[in-house]
């Protein structure tokens, strides 16, 4: 890795772990649910000999604060592209991550180079009531008898099976993770803060190019989303990887590096 830097710095109130590796233009990576900055590692590795590629863990996750106040995950985006003087990315992100930067992109588009959403959802998108019921269940699961325990049955639970990757190494880094985010369970997410009206209502102002990742082994629902931002999204392209789970970044990582090289290049 070229010229790795980490660190915590405050932003908005909270703080932020980040880590910055290689040289050119800054892509930002944005993780998603039952992750942190970690699950970027190899893909990061790969796309840090083109890019300068910064990553951090979102408010309630990994080394970060605790969500202890009502925020924004697209403010906290922008605090970390002040924080580092960055006055437009690449940004690639995942799952609820690209929420986030499609909230960013509608409420700082000139700060939007170019998008790359992994199954991303969309804030105002209504997720499933089993998805929901599944979700609470097992954060109230991970507060009541901690994380370390709680992750040995998320990681078995056949609901999650969709999300959880099929080889043992790439299952065993989601596990890690998901111990990791134990600060995520001390916390009150629903004090998040979407941009308003919601981005779902808004699509068509997302102009600049958009990379769409889907899985094939995702939730309907989530490659409903998918489609749905192809068909109204203005300028998007789709691409399907067919044997992937919710996270193709952790589980095929050196294609989704290509993928993104080649799309950003």
């Amino acid at each position: 890795m070229t010229g790795m830097k980490s660190g915590k710095y405050e932003v908005n109130g909270t703080t932020l772990y980040v880590e910055v590796q290689g040289e050119g233009l800054p892509l930002l990576m944005l993780h998603g649910g039952y992750c942190n900055l970690r699950v970027w590692d190899e893909a990061a590795k790969v796309l840090s000999r083109s890019f300068q590629v910064i990553r951090f863990d979102h408010r309630g996750y990994g080394k970060s604060g605790a969500i202890t106040e009502p925020f924004s995950y697209y403010e906290d985006i922008k605090g970390i592209l002040d924080l580092f003087e960055v006055p437009s990315a690449d940004i690639a992100a995942s799952s609820f991550g690209g929420a986030a930067a499609l909230d960013f992109a509608l409420a700082y588009p000139d700060r939007v180079r170019r998008l790359v959403l992994s199954a991303p959802s969309v804030y105002g998108s209504r997720y499933p009531l089993r998805l929901t019921i599944a979700g609470m269940l097992d954060f109230l699961r991970a507060r009541r008898i901690g994380a370390e325990k709680a992750a040995e049955k998320f990681i078995r639970n056949r609901y999650w099976r969709y999300l959880v990757p099929a080889k043992a190494d790439k299952r065993d880094m989601l596990k890690r993770m998901y111990k990791d985010n134990s600060v995520f369970f001390t916390g009150t997410p629903s004090l998040h803060q979407p941009l308003q009206p919601h981005a779902v209502n808004r699509l068509e102002q997302v102009t600049m190019p958009v990379l769409l990742i889907e899985a094939g082994r995702d939730l309907p629902y989530n490659r409903g989303v998918c489609t749905m931002l192809n068909d109204r999204l203005p300028n998007s392209v789709l691409r399907l990887m067919e044997d992937s789970g919710h996270y193709p970044h952790l589980e095929y990582p050196a294609e989704f590096a290509a993928l993104t090289a080649d799309f950003l290049a």
